[in-house]
């Protein structure tokens, strides 16, 4: 639904991002930049996020690889609040390389709606669509377990839903959303629409499916004609 750029400014307009760098209490020579939410970010040497009032202040360091003329993130030490030294790495699969300069899209939100913050990074990016991996904060473990690689989510707060939206050729009119609720826990999809190409013809068909009694059913099929 939404071009990349157009993704990436309501992430920031919705998390209400911002980064500044500021001194840490446990070391004044060290800077670290604070995040509150999704943001735009050059190296994180460390950069700091408040994950809850209750877990305090986690530290984040990014570990990069030369990749061509680039570079790509690879891991990301985790460092607890009070801890020396990090207690975590979280491996970055398959990122595309970034140019010389590009920075990186890194921060935090909360996609499990449980009051901590969890963790996401843009591994991939084109025109039009996006790509993270993501990591939710386990409050009793005080860690963060991989959830995988999503096209870039949108949070919906009221509906308590992730939704994600993948934008195809013939000008947008191929595409698929999702939406997104956690089960018991269990990151569940909850409602499938596609469009895509008909063969042979110049039309389109689209169907849509909900969850129903535990998995997904089609709640409609219909043919859309092509705006040319």
């Amino acid at each position: 639904m939404y071009p990349l750029a157009g993704l990436i400014t309501i992430l920031l307009a919705a998390s209400g991002c911002a980064q500044r760098p500021v001194p840490r209490a446990a070391d004044a020579e060290t800077t670290a930049t604070v995040l509150s939410g999704p943001s735009y970010v050059q190296d994180c040497q460390p950069c700091s996020i408040r994950i809850s009032p209750a877990a305090g202040v986690f530290l984040f360091r990014f570990s990069f690889s030369p990749a061509g003329a680039g570079r790509v993130v690879h891991s990301i030490a985790v460092t607890p609040p009070g801890a020396q030294a990090a207690s975590q790495t979280l491996q970055v699969k398959d990122m595309m390389p970034l140019p010389p300069g590009a920075k990186v899209f890194f921060g935090a939100q909360d996609l499990n709606f449980d009051g901590y913050e969890d963790l996401m990074i843009i591994t991939s990016h084109g025109v039009a669509n996006a790509y993270a991996d993501y990591w939710l904060y386990d409050p009793n473990a005080r860690n963060f377990a991989p959830l995988g690689e999503y096209p870039v989510f949108t949070v919906d707060q009221a509906a308590r839903r992730l939704k994600s939206y993948e934008r195809g050729g013939s000008g947008g009119m191929i595409y698929e959303s999702r939406q997104y609720a956690f089960l018991e826990g269990k990151l569940t999809v909850m409602r499938v629409e596609k469009q895509e190409a008909i063969e042979g013809s110049p039309d389109f068909r689209k169907t849509v499916e909900e969850r129903k009694d535990g998995k997904l059913v089609t709640i409609e099929r219909l043919t859309v004609r092509s705006p040319r």
